[in-house]
C-alpha cells in the first residue's frame, strides 16, 4: 500500500502532473508517494553515497524519477535462448519472429573493461494528445506510452555522469527489454503481453545499459504473469482483434493492431475500421486493465498541427523531405521514422467516430 501522505500534505496522482515535461520522469515522479519498501529518493540529484556502489547507483536513477533493477550480464545470452526456444516450438508468427526477434545482440565485451552488469530501467510516460487542424475542424488524436524516446538520451547521460566518477563506462545495448524486464523483477507481465511495473502500470518506457561497475544484487528469476491475471479477462474481452490468448501472456501478435500499424503493408481486409483509434499502436488492452486505474486518465498534451503543417503529414513524406522543424517535433515525439505510414494511419483513426481521445479516455474512465 502507498504511504500516506504527511500531515497537510496533498495525496498526488500521476495524471495531475500531466502539465510536466514529457521527457522528465523526475518531475513527473517528484510528488508522487512511493509504495512502502521502495528504493528511497536520496537527499537530492547528484547526491551518490559515498563508494561508487550500485545501489547508490540506483537511488540517483530513483531521485530522478526513473525505476531500476540489475541483473549480471552474463544472463544476456539467456533471454535470447528463451525467445529460440519459443519459436522451435512455434509459438511466434514466423513473420513476427523475423521482423521484431532476430536483431539482439548478448555480447558486450569486444572492448575491455569487461561489461558486467545490465541495468533495465523504466521512465513514466503517458498518453500524448496531438491535434490535427482539418479543413472542416481540429481532431484529436493520441499516442500510447512507449514511443517517446528522449527519456532514454536522459537517462544515459544520468548513468555516464555518476558512472565517471567510478571510473567506470556505460554502453547501450539491443536486448528484448519486456523479457530481460520480467526476469530482472523490474516488471511482470500481463495477458495482454505488455510489461506492468509496480506504480507506473503500463504506462512506462523501458530501455537497458550494460556498465563495468560490479552489480551488487542480481535480481535475475523467472518472468512471471500478474497474479491478477488469474481471474481477469477484461483485456481478451475488450481486443478487437483477437490477439489475446486465453492460456498464456503470449500474443497472437501477428493479429496485434500495435504490430500492423507499425508496419508500412496495407492493413489486412479482416481488419475493421472502427478498431483504429492512435496515430500509431493501440490502447484498447491498456486502459480497460484494472492494474492501470491510477494511470489509465494520464495523458499530456503533445503538440499542434497547423492545417499546413497537416496536409504535409498527409502526404507521407520521407523524414529527409519534411521541413526541418516539423521533423524536429515529429523526432521528440517519437514519430518520425513512421512518417511514411503516418497518412494511412492518421485516416484510419480519423475514419472511426470514437477516434478522439475525450472519446477514447472516457470510454474507460
Amino acid at each position: 500500500m502507498p504511504d500516506p501522505p504527511a500531515a497537510g500534505e496533498p495525496q498526488t496522482t500521476l495524471w495531475e502532473l500531466a502539465g510536466h515535461e514529457l521527457n522528465d520522469p523526475g518531475a513527473v515522479l517528484a510528488r508522487v508517494r512511493r509504495p512502502a519498501g521502495e528504493i528511497g529518493f536520496p537527499a537530492g540529484p547528484g547526491k551518490w553515497p559515498e563508494g561508487n556502489s550500485m545501489n547508490g547507483l540506483l537511488e540517483e536513477l530513483a531521485c530522478h524519477g526513473f525505476r531500476a533493477r540489475t541483473v549480471s550480464a552474463d544472463h544476456a545470452p539467456e533471454l535470447v535462448d528463451e525467445i529460440e526456444e519459443r519459436h522451435r516450438r512455434g509459438e511466434f508468427a514466423e513473420e513476427f519472429y523475423r521482423e521484431r526477434l532476430l536483431d539482439f545482440r548478448t555480447s558486450f565485451n569486444d572492448a575491455a573493461p569487461e561489461i558486467r552488469t545490465l541495468i533495465v530501467v523504466a521512465a513514466p510516460q503517458p498518453i500524448i494528445r496531438l491535434i490535427f487542424h482539418l479543413p472542416v475542424k481540429p481532431v484529436t488524436l493520441v499516442v500510447p506510452p512507449t514511443y517517446q524516446y528522449g527519456v532514454n538520451e536522459k537517462a544515459e547521460r544520468l548513468l555516464k555522469k555518476c558512472l565517471k566518477r567510478a571510473g567506470c563506462r556505460l554502453i547501450r545495448t539491443s536486448l528484448p527489454l519486456k523479457l530481460l524486464a520480467a526476469r530482472s523483477g523490474l516488471g511482470v507481465y500481463g495477458r495482454n503481453n505488455v510489461c506492468y511495473v509496480k506504480g507506473l502500470g503500463s504506462f512506462h518506457r523501458l530501455m537497458a545499459f550494460g556498465t563495468d561497475l560490479p552489480w551488487e544484487e542480481d535480481s535475475w528469476g523467472p518472468a512471471r504473469l500478474m497474479d491478477t491475471c488469474s481471474r481477469c479477462r477484461a483485456c481478451r474481452r475488450l481486443c478487437p482483434t483477437g490477439a489475446i490468448q486465453e492460456e498464456d501472456f503470449l500474443l497472437r501478435a501477428h493479429r496485434c493492431l500495435t504490430f500492423l500499424n507499425e508496419r508500412s503493408d496495407p492493413f489486412p481486409q479482416w481488419t475493421d475500421s472502427s478498431w483504429h483509434h492512435a496515430v500509431v499502436g493501440c490502447l484498447h488492452c491498456q486502459l480497460v486493465c484494472p492494474e492501470n486505474k491510477t494511470v489509465r486518465n494520464w495523458s499530456q498534451a503533445g503538440d499542434k498541427f497547423s492545417e499546413e503543417e497537416t496536409r504535409l503529414l498527409l502526404e507521407g513524406r520521407r523524414p529527409e523531405k519534411i521541413p526541418a522543424d516539423l521533423r524536429g517535433r515529429l523526432e521528440r515525439l517519437g514519430l518520425l521514422e513512421y512518417s511514411e505510414i503516418l497518412p494511412r494511419n492518421i485516416q484510419a483513426a480519423l475514419a472511426n467516430s470514437a477516434s478522439s481521445a475525450d472519446f477514447l479516455l472516457e470510454e474507460y474512465a
